[in-house]
């Protein structure tokens, strides 16, 4: 008896985005027809990409970075939002912030709120307004003390979790020093779900370990206020050589300011208190650490749900 057939019925050649074989026989279309068969799929399916080139935004948003020259080898030509990229660094303070403040203005300027996860310093309010980040638009889950981080690190990846599933910010910072695959999947496929910008901040060890991010660039400090970024995953084709980019001018105060004391520094610590999300209250003087009050949420932006992080 024969078995039966499991193979899908032919389409019909009106349905495919490609021309049909000609009628010699050849396999495949000429030159031409193949080009316009390519672009047929392209139009049809965003998410495609050739290993030759860089990959399109597939539909999603993206945000500018604020440096043409990296948002060039960028796919969709800026962070992706609704997608997880990981930023490696060979040291603390490689100028990660720097890098990253375009974006977060631009985002904290459209009215979204930022979320800082266990940063591994304490953010200086009035640095950061200075640097044009509303301090009542930034939120601060702190970190436990060093010692106590690799103990209480599925904490902050739970933390890090609900600031994206609650899809009230619009960009989310979370410093991992060390985190599975499969944590790493988790925050991807939340980032996914909504349309934040998020980063995971991991140290360059990382790198031997694979990750479900979009996007992954190892961050090298350089004299000059020079950055060194090497691309290690992006949807596009292999960079052979890191990218040379001047970072944004800031001032030396504000960038020693921003950063200044270890976070679980006694100064700062509340005995008792969980961890969760902070609004940067604004310091009566510039000083080593901001004050850094608990209080009230800020109003969602319209449309958003309020966040959900107890």
């Amino acid at each position: 008896m024969t078995a039966p057939s499991h193979a899908a019925a032919p389409r019909a050649a009106e349905d495919l985005p490609f021309p049909a074989p000609a009628a010699s026989g050849s396999a495949w279309p000429a030159a031409a027809g193949r080009q316009q068969a390519l672009s047929a799929l392209e139009q049809r399916y965003p998410g495609l990409w050739r290993a030759g080139q860089l990959g399109r935004a597939g539909g999603t948003a993206v945000c500018p970075t604020g440096y043409d020259a990296l948002s060039a080898e960028l796919p969709g030509g800026g962070w992706p939002a609704g997608g997880l990229t990981e930023l490696l660094t060979t040291q603390g303070g490689a100028g990660e912030m720097r890098l990253l403040l375009p974006a977060l203005r631009t985002l904290a300027g459209a009215g979204r709120r930022i979320a800082l996860v266990a940063p591994p310093y304490l953010p200086n309010a009035m640095a950061l307004a200075a640097a044009g980040l509303p301090a009542r638009q930034c939120y601060w889950v702190r970190a436990p003390a060093e010692a106590a981080r690799a103990a209480q690190q599925a904490d902050m990846l739970w933390a890090a979790e609900q600031v994206l599933r609650s899809q009230a910010f619009g960009g989310v910072l979370v410093w991992l020093p060390a985190a599975r695959p499969e944590a790493l999947r988790r925050l991807q496929v939340l980032a996914q779900a909504g349309d934040a910008v998020a980063w995971a901040l991991r140290p360059a060890a990382a790198l031997r370990e694979s990750s479900p991010a979009v996007l992954r660039l190892l961050l090298a400090p350089l004299p000059g206020n020079m950055l060194s970024i090497t691309f290690h995953k992006r949807r596009g084709p292999v960079r052979d050589t890191p990218l040379l980019l001047r970072l944004d001018g800031m001032a030396a105060a504000t960038r020693a300011a921003a950063w200044p004391v270890p976070a679980g520094a006694p100064a700062a610590a509340t005995a008792g208190a969980p961890a969760g999300p902070e609004p940067l209250a604004q310091s009566s003087q510039l000083s080593s650490d901001a004050v850094l009050d608990r209080g009230a949420p800020a109003a969602p932006a319209p449309g958003r749900p309020a966040a959900q992080l107890a």
